[in-house]
């Protein structure tokens, strides 16, 4: 096994035993890829394939992935007469379409001689295929080369491709744009896309405990099959967007302690992300640049109305702002289940890449938000009651916004963090999975309620009776007997207990009123 750290940001890097090691959740795709490699030559229609997903997600470890076992498949067939083409992970050499083809050229005849005419390297390409046999060429960024390209330079490529049936694409784009995506572009409909999702919290876990076998970490990997690690990956995931670079990241400074201090895990870990995203800001407009600040500072997402009241705009101004920012994959509309209950003539803007906002908030001077998401995360997810009375604040207002969506009006539940927000979605689709989420957050929140002044438990305890009026449940009357217990208001919990009708919550209830009555003597 390897201690070396992984190349988070380089995968290209790493040796290929590494990431064969540490691959997770991409053997479907890398199986595709093997055989659209094995037909080529063989087929009249190669596919011209294009991965494509935001930056972090994994493409550059699928590319160099499908690169290694394509060099190995043709060793293994005896079959020099396949080349491969690797053109570089940043493309910024190819400007035109004739720097494209001589990149190409370049590493699968380096003994030519070149020049720039585009129909001399044209030539060159197509007596090299013949010379040399079928050409796989494994290009990154393909949308930054098309840009480059030009219409020109991409009509051109394609019809060179539509001819020569022996060269096959494998690429990989961040989004697909206009070059991509526009019905009278060249390329529109060429590819056939594979798009490569951020990953599963069950993909992290396996990740994780891929790289801590990697780092020889046996004690971790043990606690990575804990509810308790699950459920802190789980809120990473949920913060994050989850990406496979996430992972590489916190994988390699993780350790089991890490897990019961995750906050400042984060704080520490993530800050390495900083310079490649403020990179990409500066390319951005100053009203773009605005809108996005607006978003971060927001904490959750926000109409255009809203953001140009924020900035200070027009808002004709900001709505193409926005608009160019969702083209530019910074921005989307947000998708919720609470679409029905939420004024439709309001389109609301949210973040693509959840990691924007927690990298603009780090350097914000009051961090103390993302301990509070990061526990109210953990608590969700996991098993256990609240650690800090510091972000009961927060579930109180998951638990009021609940309520309000309850009774039909989810404008609440858009004014809550986003990540907040997204994490309760998990679990709730409809009016009964709303009460479900409730009753769940009000016992949870009660395990500690003993972290609570009485003050604020007199609200805890107005919820529980708000939910119990709603219900009128075994569970919901089992819930206010242990918010009035918490108070200390036995009387009133005794009665409430008295007329739990179902054996099993009469039991519960009646241990939380003992346990209760042990802690005030």
């Amino acid at each position: 096994m390897s201690t070396v750290p992984l190349a988070c940001f380089t995968p290209s890097l790493m040796p290929e035993e590494v990431l064969e090691r540490v691959c997770v959740a991409r053997e479907p795709v890398l199986k595709t890829l093997e055989k659209r490699v094995k037909k080529l030559g063989h087929t009249p229609s190669p596919n011209h394939t294009l991965l494509v997903g935001p930056h972090g997600v994994g493409k550059t470890h699928v590319i160099s992935l499908a690169y290694h076992r394509c060099t190995r498949l043709i060793a293994s067939q005896n079959d020099p007469s396949v080349r491969i083409a690797r053109l570089p992970e940043a493309p910024w050499t190819i400007t035109s379409y004739g720097r494209l083809l001589a990149a190409i050229l370049d590493r699968v005849s380096p003994a030519a001689t070149r020049n720039t005419d585009e129909s001399t390297l044209e030539a060159q390409l197509r007596d090299a295929l013949r010379t040399y046999g079928p050409i796989v060429v494994f290009a990154e960024n393909v949308d930054h080369i098309f840009v480059a390209l030009g219409e020109d330079g991409q009509q051109k490529l394609r019809s060179f491709l539509q001819t020569e049936t022996r060269i096959l694409i494998i690429g990989s784009a961040a989004r697909l744009d206009r070059s991509l995506s526009e019905s009278a572009s060249p390329f529109f409909g060429f590819f056939d896309t594979i798009r490569l999702a951020p990953f599963s919290p069950e993909d992290a876990r396996e990740m994780l405990t891929s790289l801590a076998r990697e780092s020889d970490n046996s004690e971790l990997a043990d606690h990575l099959s804990s509810t308790e690690a699950m459920a802190s990956i789980h809120a990473i995931t949920h913060l994050t967007g989850g990406t496979p670079r996430v992972w590489a990241v916190l994988g390699n400074a993780l350790n089991t302690a890490g897990f019961t201090d995750l906050k400042t895990l984060l704080l520490t870990c993530l800050d390495s992300f900083t310079p490649y995203y403020y990179e990409q800001l500066a390319q951005l407009s100053p009203l773009q640049r605005l809108v996005i600040s607006e978003l971060a500072a927001a904490n959750r997402p926000l109409p255009v109305k809203d953001l140009a009241e924020r900035v200070g705009a027009e808002q004709r101004s900001v709505a193409k702002a926005v608009s160019d920012l969702s083209e530019r994959g910074w921005t989307k509309p947000v998708s919720t289940v609470f679409t029905d209950l939420l004024d439709q003539r309001r389109s609301y803007y949210d973040f693509v890449d959840p990691l924007t906002r927690i990298i603009l908030q780090l350097k914000d001077s009051d961090t103390l938000l993302l301990p509070r998401i990061v526990i109210f995360l953990e608590t969700w997810f996991g098993t256990e009651g609240l650690t800090a009375s510091s972000s009961f604040e927060l579930l109180g207002a998951v638990e009021d916004a609940l309520a309000s969506a309850a009774q039909g009006d989810a404008e609440p539940m858009m004014a809550l963090p986003s990540t907040a927000r997204e994490a309760i979605e998990l679990k709730v689709c409809d009016v009964e999975g709303i009460s479900s989420a409730r009753l769940n957050l009000l016992a949870k929140a009660a395990k500690r309620a003993d972290l609570l002044p009485s003050k604020d438990i007199i609200e805890w305890v107005a919820r529980a009776e708000r939910l119990d009026q709603e219900l009128q449940s075994p569970q919901s009357r089992l819930t206010l007997v242990r918010w009035l217990a918490a108070l200390g208001n036995f009387d009133e919990a005794e009665a409430a207990l008295g007329t739990i009708t179902s054996t099993q919550e009469a039991q519960e209830g009646a241990r939380a009123l003992s346990d209760a009555h042990q802690a005030r003597d």
